[in-house]
């Protein structure tokens, strides 16, 4: 690989290990980049447990899911999450798919996530509801309808939740996928809390918008980075 793409591969074991420790992706939650020299060809692990991610573990894949590394490694079946939203999304370079224990009530509600704190306004386009599995399916997003089907969902937004399984979130970059995925948590949890109280106050969509483009300033999303 050349430098660039050799930093990218550091930087997203780097990725997989903030997750895991902050309890946002459990061992069978996964990130993947865009590759800087390929933009039609994306790194993601080989199957393997988050924080477990080394160096040698980064596969290359195509946009249609396939792999270009050739290895004996297994494949993570739902590569197909990143390779449906990076061809459907041009102007995203991460994606994540996580079961955190902070949105998933509201997976398995069907409730909005709606920002509650100034984290959650990165999400104040509102979060996209997915639940076009497969007929045969098992709850896994593992087939190229089920990743595009998915990508509709996420549409324009920064965030989908998955019906009954979890949630993608992406980013116009590595660190802009991790802040998004650790901040969609938060809020969730906040939120929740809230409704117990049986009073939330809501931000609104101007302000949030406005709230939201103070986490995708480069000074903010180094210092997040470096902090985690």
């Amino acid at each position: 690989m050349s430098d660039t793409e050799t930093k990218l591969v550091e930087e997203l074991v780097t990725a997989n290990r903030i997750l895991a420790n902050e309890g946002i992706i459990d061992v069978f939650g996964h990130i993947s980049v865009r590759s800087a020299r390929h933009p039609q060809e994306f790194l993601l692990s080989c199957s393997r447990s988050p924080q477990a991610v080394t160096a040698r573990d980064i596969m290359r894949y195509r946009l249609d899911g396939s792999p270009v590394t050739k290895t004996k490694e297994r494949h993570y079946a739902e590569r197909v999450i990143h390779a449906g939203i990076l061809e459907a999304r041009p102007d995203v370079h991460s994606v994540c798919h996580t079961h955190s224990d902070g949105i998933l009530p509201f997976a398995a509600s069907g409730e909005l996530i709606r920002p509650v704190i100034h984290a959650g306004t990165v999400f104040w386009d509102g979060v996209g509801w997915f639940e076009e599995y497969d007929r045969e399916g098992n709850l896994l997003v593992a087939s190229a309808s089920e990743g595009k089907a998915l990508a509709s969902s996420l549409g324009s937004r920064r965030a989908v939740l998955l019906k009954n399984h979890g949630c993608v979130v992406v980013g116009k970059s590595l660190p802009g996928a991790v802040l998004a995925a650790i901040h969609l948590d938060q809020n969730a949890r906040i939120q929740l809390e809230t409704m117990r109280l049986g009073k939330t106050l809501f931000i609104g969509s101007e302000q949030g918008r406005r709230g939201g483009a103070v986490f995708d300033l480069p000074l903010s999303l180094e210092r997040a980075w470096g902090y985690w």
